[in-house]
């Protein structure tokens, strides 16, 4: 059994302790969640209930490099100045690559280290996700789409055929890419959306058809 733990203590890092809880229950024997690592101790004021204790900050995580970890922040960009943090402090820091048992993902597929799959999210065949990247529920990710790194897709994203999403970009809840289509880095898609065309970078596009504001 792998112990793991988790960055972050909002929404979606309590999401991805029970992605965490729902492989282990179906794959007994896989990780153990040891808890919660955060910087900002005063966020330990969230009223949700976690699955685990807050077992410190930065600090912690550097001195178990045994454990294995997720960086669980909704937002591509902090996310990734969060890994990059972790992995200048110690590059042999352990990112654990998550995939749900209930989601598909074709054995041609490729997904990167510290990425999450949720449940009923289809991968197809040929696809290659970044690392640190979030697949939520039930999306779409058809033949041949590239993700960069730190990619955000909300719950029931469409990505047809041939996409390529940059790094650290976030498509909304429902939105749906057409075949081929090129989105540079760091654009922002609104929940849903519908792009047929390419997105220059660090744009914020919303709207059928999706136009940058």
């Amino acid at each position: 059994m792998n112990p793991i733990v988790i960055w972050g203590i909002g929404g979606h890092a309590r999401e991805v302790a029970q992605l965490v809880a729902d492989i282990e229950a179906r794959q007994p024997g896989t990780w153990a969640l040891q808890g919660f690592v955060v910087d900002d101790q005063a966020t330990t004021r969230n009223p949700s209930p976690l699955p685990g204790p807050v077992l410190g900050g930065m600090d912690w995580w550097l001195a178990h490099p045994d454990v294995w970890g997720v960086v669980a922040v909704g937002n591509p960009a902090i996310r990734r100045q969060i890994t990059q943090r972790l992995q200048r402090a110690n590059p042999q820091l352990r990112f654990a690559t998550l995939v749900h048992p209930l989601a598909w993902v074709a054995p041609s597929a490729q997904v990167g280290q510290g990425s999450v799959v949720f449940a009923q999210a289809c991968i197809s065949t040929q696809v290659k996700v970044g690392q640190h990247a979030s697949i939520n529920l039930a999306c779409t990710l058809s033949h041949d789409t590239v993700l960069g790194d730190c990619v955000s897709l909300g719950p029931g994203v469409r990505l047809c055929g041939g996409v390529q999403i940059g790094d650290d970009c976030e498509l909304g809840a429902t939105a749906t890419v057409i075949p081929n289509v090129v989105i540079a880095p760091r654009v922002t898609v609104g929940a849903g959306a519908v792009v047929t065309r390419p997105l220059p970078e660090g744009v914020t596009a919303v709207g059928v058809p999706a136009k940058a504001k």
